[in-house]
């Protein structure tokens, strides 16, 4: 009864079109508004000056990245399961409103008209896709549960190599980009073990654990005179063996076989990346 149900429904079609029209107007923006720019003046922080500004492209990035958790959001309370959902909705918002950003920061650096194009239709057609994906994810009563689980656990790592490597490029002070790993990989361990459908206090201590942990890889990579690309991979790498212990850990199925593998796995990823690094 449950399949039949949600075979029946879908997202209303009226909300997710009305989403990702307001959603392409959004990213329109960016290249016709400017915003003004606000600037804090620089402290002395350990000796070095540390400044803030907010530029008009962030402030337009943040309201898309809003647009896309408020819309999923309506569109997640419409499923006809949603009473048996495994974790809070807010943790559903998680995957497209990092699609979001990342469209965003693409849009902000696109450097011609045919790439900004590409960029806004590609974009836009991925934030819709990966709403779907999120709504066909949010009860494990649906058929079509599984698929979507995993294709939303392999963007989450996607997501996160490319921001890792966006944030890692910047070659800035660890003060400056850890914080900025800590919150990314903060969100990204969440929806990660969020899946195991355990308590949300328990899902917020690993999560947290597992961002300190990639924070401190971030500084320490920062010494270590590697690409770019190599650095943002052993993040990656990092992300996907601290994740996937915890939730083993979290479903009670961690034993030392499976320690084991993702250890053995890991090592054989960080010497091959280590081999091929550019």
């Amino acid at each position: 009864m449950p399949d039949q149900v949600v075979r029946r429904h879908r997202p209303e079609q009226d909300k997710l079109s009305i989403l990702l029209a307001v959603i392409l107007v959004s990213m329109t923006l960016f290249r016709f508004v400017e915003l003004p720019t606000l600037n804090w003046g620089a402290l002395q922080v350990f000796g070095s000056p540390l400044g803030f500004t907010l530029g008009g492209g962030a402030l337009l990035t943040l309201l898309v990245v809003g647009l896309v958790a408020t819309g999923t959001l309506s569109i997640l309370q419409d499923h006809p399961l949603r009473e048996s959902k495994e974790r809070p909705l807010v943790f559903s918002l998680i995957t497209p409103s990092m699609a979001a950003l990342l469209v965003s920061l693409f849009l902000i650096q696109a450097a011609t008209w045919a790439l900004w194009i590409a960029t806004l239709i590609v974009g836009g057609a991925l934030i819709g896709f990966l709403v779907f994906m999120a709504y066909r994810a949010l009860s494990p009563r649906s058929p079509a549960y599984p698929g979507a689980r995993t294709l939303l656990n392999v963007v989450d790592y996607l997501a996160g190599f490319v921001l890792f490597s966006m944030i890692l490029v910047q070659q800035g002070r660890a003060l400056v980009t850890a914080p900025a790993v800590v919150v990314l990989s903060g969100l990204l361990a969440i929806d990660l073990l969020s899946a195991t459908g355990v308590r949300t206090g328990q899902v917020l201590l690993y999560g947290g654990t597992i961002a300190l942990l990639e924070g401190e890889l971030a500084w320490v990579l920062g010494y270590w005179p590697i690409s770019t690309w190599t650095a943002a991979t052993l993040m990656t790498l990092g992300l996907y063996t601290w994740s996937g212990i915890g939730y083993q850990h979290l479903l009670g199925r961690l034993t030392s076989r499976i320690i084991t593998e993702f250890v053995v796995i890991g090592l054989l990823m960080f010497v091959i990346v280590l081999w091929m690094r550019p």
